[in-house]
């Protein structure tokens, strides 16, 4: 016999795995994601520019990337650094810190309504509708005079009470509407500082109010005015301090985890002026007459690589139909920068002389400060390195911040591809209308908290593909809710079959209780987790994966339809566990969550609990129904006494508890646990519904007996008086037959035949009822 080892036979793989791919706009295509260093990720995310309260483009852009970092980290198991900027030193932040302030320190210097103050108002006025002038298709003011212009704004706003000639305006102008909107509360204060000044309320209050609605115009006429004078850097850095805050709070908020490295552009203005130095000195930078520096796009865009490689660099390679694009280059360069000694007009800033009014730092060119393209460069590349595996942003940064971007990295570096992977974010339009902060036309993240949980709002980011446009819609919402429903009934139905079996211990009747049914339920798992991960490596297609996640609990809310004697709990606990798994991947469920089982209540972080006031109100119901029990069986009440208690316990002390009882088939509850409010508006319903119930079967009874009663009353007269008076006016007839049946009229005339023959008709029916009510002994009524 021999003792060799027998040959063992290597398996074959029946199905391939799917290899994650990306969408990547750096192709237009999906392609395999391959990172450099094995399984650490590199990414870099732009952030916000903290001037505003965050919005839900915001959401779509941060709370979107989140649920790919998680994706990628916590299902694919890759080493992710995911590195955010906040950009906090920009021509917005600047504009925004001056007339802020300015605004500020106005309403503290003029606390009463003057002439003084009337007469800034008209130039605010003035200077604000000379702004928007262009955007309305009337013929200019008469004259440069604040009354000429104010009766021009004032036809403004006549023409634009007509929704055909403001939507015309929207088309060719789409800042029209906010024009408008601004020009009605600026000349709304005007009016009412008028009537304050003619009637004599100019106290602080009335003033507060006049300044309020006119504080774009004139936040925008003291910048022109004043704005040169403020040199105070604090100001700039308050205001972006603040919206930072505001903005990682909201992040919070959406369950958003915080980068792994965050950086801010006025941490990095040294190293800003150092990376700009060297481009220049690799001849893709030039120094303006003013003290700017510009990157060349002309010298860099077709340079041959150095070192002898064979490639050339390449501008706009993510948007090459947008060179030259003139609108957008000068919206990427920001309202405060001129251009002034640009050699190509797609050229743009990487540093900027600062004028009066704006922050300044030292440099080799002047006081100026970075460039908004160049910030993303410098922090990406000291925080990473030469390169990077992921970067991302809206799809509205593509051009020409993200293709700025990337020609001065690579200008800096002398690399052919400073970033391999391009992920963009699909716009979001809410109810078909796209959303945007400069035109005034966005829901904050926390106005639309409000209305949607955390929760909702990213499972319907999820039931969109990431890189889409995506319309916010109420449909869209009901679809959320719909399935975040159809999630809480199955976690609960699951969670209290598990709790059952625990509590009732380990039972044995011999059987396995693995047969076809769960052999198909294992199966249909199996099959659900496949394609998944299927859909996941289809570019993080979360649509997709939620379908085959809803299609599963679909099919497991079938399996425990059965019956619970006919189920295994096991094998429903192990998708319950699987589909919890995932939620938490996609941060659907909060880390602070500590169910189980599904996303629990959503009450997250409350830490410890107390035991004593959490049990003590079920376990006091549980001592009064003993006591009360104890007390009829003393007393000998009959079964129906202690049922109705039974069913007092369930219907109204473990309600408010938020425990629900559902009675089954073979005699035991099935227990769930359920926010009481829930189940109390759940039993308040019904009780309603019995009771109006109750109230209509009362009034049936009662218009019953009342007719029964009239009927009676009636019965009482006898046939021969029913034509006499009382029972008609006194005069009605003049004559009756032996019966008592009129045969003459009032006036003596004879009575038509026709006439006799109703009237005897009603006679013998009323001789009938009263012959009734004689052989009834005559009840009275």
């Amino acid at each position: 016999m021999s003792a060799a080892q027998p040959e063992w036979v290597p398996p074959q793989r029946a199905e391939d795995e799917p290899v994650l791919k990306v969408y990547n706009s750096l192709t237009r295509s999906k392609v395999e994601f391959v990172p450099t260093k094995g399984r650490t990720v590199t990414w870099y995310n732009c952030g916000p520019t903290v001037y505003d309260s965050a919005h839900m483009g915001h959401a779509r852009n941060y709370l979107t990337q989140d649920i790919i970092r998680r994706i990628l980290r916590d299902y694919f198991n890759y080493d992710v650094h995911f590195v955010m900027n906040i950009t906090d030193v920009d021509d917005k932040i600047i504009v925004r810190a001056r007339q802020s302030h300015l605004y500020t320190l106005y309403l503290s210097q003029h606390p009463t309504l003057t002439p003084a103050v009337l007469t800034d108002l008209s130039s605010a006025l003035s200077h604000y509708t000379v702004k928007a002038s262009s955007a309305f298709s009337l013929p200019a003011p008469s004259s440069t005079a604040d009354a000429d212009i104010e009766s021009y704004a004032r036809t403004v706003l006549e023409r634009a009470q007509d929704k055909a000639t403001l939507d015309g305006w929207a088309k060719a102008e789409p800042k029209a509407p906010m024009y408008v909107a601004a020009l009605k509360a600026t000349v709304g204060a005007l009016d009412a500082a008028r009537s304050g000044l003619e009637s004599g309320k100019v106290g602080k209050e009335e003033t507060e109010s006049v300044l309020e609605g006119a504080k774009e115009a004139l936040s925008l006429w003291l910048d022109k005015q004043s704005g040169a004078t403020i040199t105070d850097p604090a100001i700039f850095r308050t205001l972006a301090a603040h919206w930072e805050s505001s903005f990682l709070a909201d992040m919070s908020a959406l369950n958003v985890e915080r980068p792994d490295t965050l950086t801010r552009v006025s941490e990095y203005v040294p190293e800003i002026v150092s990376f700009v130095e060297r481009i220049v000195g690799n001849g893709f930078a030039y120094a303006a007459h003013d003290g700017s520096v510009y990157f060349d796009t002309r010298a860099f865009d077709g340079a041959k690589a150095r070192g002898g490689e064979e490639w050339v660099h390449e501008y706009a390679r993510l948007q090459p139909g947008s060179k030259g694009n003139r609108e957008l280059i000068e919206e990427g360069e920001g309202s405060l920068t001129s251009g002034q000694g640009k050699r190509s007009p797609a050229d743009f800033a990487l540093w900027k002389a600062s004028k009066p009014g704006e922050p300044a730092w030292p440099s080799p060119w002047g006081a100026g400060r970075p460039g908004w393209h160049i910030e993303c460069s410098v922090m990406a590349s000291e925080v990473l390195g030469k390169g990077m595996d992921i970067h991302s942003g809206g799809v509205d940064l593509m051009f020409p911040h993200h293709d700025n971007e990337l020609a001065q990295s690579e200008a800096f570096h002398g690399c052919r591809q400073w970033v391999n992977y391009f992920l963009h974010t699909g716009h979001l339009h809410i109810e078909g209308l796209k959303m945007s902060k400069s035109l005034k036309n966005f829901i904050t993240i926390e106005e639309a908290l409000e209305t949607y949980s955390a929760r909702q709002l990213r499972l319907a980011f999820m039931l969109q593909l990431w890189n889409a446009q995506m319309d916010l819609k109420e449909s869209a919402m009901q679809e959320v809710r719909t399935l975040e429903t159809s999630l809480n009934n199955f976690f609960r139905n699951v969670r209290a079959l598990v709790w059952e079996e625990r509590a009732n211990g380990a039972q044995w009747d011999g059987k396995h209780h693995y047969d076809a049914a769960e052999k198909e339920l294992t199966e249909n798992f199996n099959t659900s987790r496949a394609s998944v991960r299927t859909a996941l490596c289809d570019s993080f297609n979360t649509p997709a994966a939620l379908q085959h996640i809803a299609d599963l609990v679909g099919a497991t809310n079938v399996y425990i339809a059965r019956g619970r004697a006919a189920v295994n709990v096991h094998v429903v606990e192990n998708v319950a566990r699987w589909v919890t798994r995932m939620f938490r991947i996609f941060g659907v469920i909060r880390d602070d969550e500590r169910a189980e089982l599904g996303w629990g209540s959503g009450e997250a972080g409350a830490g410890a609990v107390d035991r004593d006031e959490v049990l003590m109100p079920y376990l006091r119901a549980l001592s009064n129904f003993r006591d009360e029990v104890r007390k009829l069986a003393k007393e000998g009440a009959p079964a129906k006494d202690i049922l109705a208690l039974c069913d007092r316990l369930r219907d109204n002390d473990l309600v408010e508890l938020g425990v629900a009882l559902d009675d089954q088939a073979d005699g035991k509850a099935l227990v769930k646990l359920v926010p009481a409010a829930e189940l109390i508006a759940a039993r308040d319903a019904k009780a309603a519904a019995a009771a109006e119930k109750a109230a209509k079967a009362a009034a049936r009874k009662a218009e019953e007996e009342r007719k029964r009663l009239e009927k009676l009353s009636r019965a009482k007269i006898a046939p021969a008086d029913m034509f006499k008076p009382p029972y008609v006016p006194a005069g009605t007839y003049a004559e009756f037959d032996e019966q008592g049946v009129p045969t003459k009229d009032a006036e003596g005339v004879e009575l038509s035949k026709k006439r006799r023959k109703g009237l005897l008709k009603e006679w013998e029916v009323q001789g009938k009822a009263h012959q009734e009510w004689v052989e009834a002994g005559r009840p009275e009524a």
